[in-house]
């Protein structure tokens, strides 16, 4: 066989020797100078990173905040959430008598014991609203903007009702004006402050992704499963009028353009095609109908699976204790 060595060395000694004697660290390999694209590709890659770095730093501080904001809602509204709950009682009679200090007693003394008994009557009283209303003007005198209370059984729902005249300050403020994500259970500004004058009592609630006390309106989703709706059907709310109870009639998902917030009825008609339309949009048909002189009350919240999206749950007024 021919030696290549032999060949080149036949020829320049000079150039063989610097050709086996290279190595592969001595061949330089041009560099390729890069195009507009790769320069548009680099800058690409730097911006997605900067942009990935962001969105990671943001929802790590977006976390910790909400996780802040949870812990004080929990926090606020646990301080309260015995205040109307307590243990009951039986009904019982009070005599409405006229104390020496009334310019009316001597008149009274005078009296024949049969006039008496038809002037001093005994008047029903319950204890257990007795305790609650003596518990919400203490309340009120230290938040003037509380409207009443709202429990419903077997749901974290057991939260003073503010009211004041925006339908913002208390989305993002607790019952104590200070600032809180979870917000308040509110009243619609445009509502009466006397419940029964109200023909559509409308309050509002966040939906908060947390199972804790300062959860606001999430429970409502229960409804939207039959069995609770027919099971836990009854809301009450107590007032310093009265304590009033109403029972669920529809429940279904809407958006807020949908006129289910309706306050003002012109006449007894409107207020009748109202009813039967928001009982008709109901997931769950209830057992009952409501119509004409009948009081509504509308719970009103988030619905997570879109922007615009709301839960509207609707309860028609069927006991109230004055």
């Amino acid at each position: 066989m021919n030696d290549p060595e032999k060949k080149v060395n036949n020829g320049n000694p000079e150039f063989a020797d610097s050709v086996f004697g290279l190595s592969a660290d001595d061949i330089v390999k041009e560099k390729r100078r890069k195009s507009p694209l790769d320069f548009l590709l680099d800058h690409m890659r730097t911006v997605v990173l900067i942009v990935c770095g962001a969105v990671l730093i943001w929802s790590f501080q977006y976390i910790v905040k909400s996780l802040i904001h949870y812990r004080k809602a929990n926090d606020s509204y646990g301080q309260i959430g015995d205040i109307i709950k307590g243990d009951g009682g039986a009904d019982i009679m009070l005599p409405s008598a006229v104390s020496p200090a009334s310019p009316d007693y001597n008149s009274c003394k005078k009296l024949s014991q049969d006039d008496l008994d038809s002037i001093i009557k005994p008047t029903p009283v319950d204890p257990e609203y007795e305790r609650i209303k003596n518990k919400l003007y203490s309340f009120k005198e230290q938040y003037p903007d509380l409207y009443g209370w709202i429990i419903l059984e077997n749901t974290k729902i057991n939260y003073p009702i503010m009211q004041t005249d925006n339908n913002e300050y208390y989305l993002r403020h607790g019952y104590d004006g200070k600032s809180l994500m979870s917000g308040s259970i509110f009243a619609d500004y445009r509502c009466e402050k006397k419940l029964t004058d109200n023909r559509n009592l409308i309050l509002y609630g966040h939906h908060m992704s947390t199972s804790s006390l300062g959860s606001m309106f999430q429970s409502l989703d229960n409804y939207l499963d039959e069995n609770f709706f027919r099971n836990n059907n009854e809301i009450k709310i107590y007032t310093l009028d009265g304590a009033y109870t109403y029972k669920v009639f529809s429940v279904y998902v809407t958006d807020k353009y949908y006129p289910y917030i309706t306050t003002y009825f012109p006449d007894e008609d409107s207020f009748v095609s109202f009813a039967e339309r928001i009982a008709a949009n109901s997931v769950h048909k209830a057992d009952f109908k409501v119509g004409a002189g009948d009081s509504i009350l509308t719970l009103s919240t988030c619905n997570n699976r879109s922007e615009d999206g709301r839960l509207a749950v609707h309860a028609v007024l069927v006991k109230d204790s004055k």
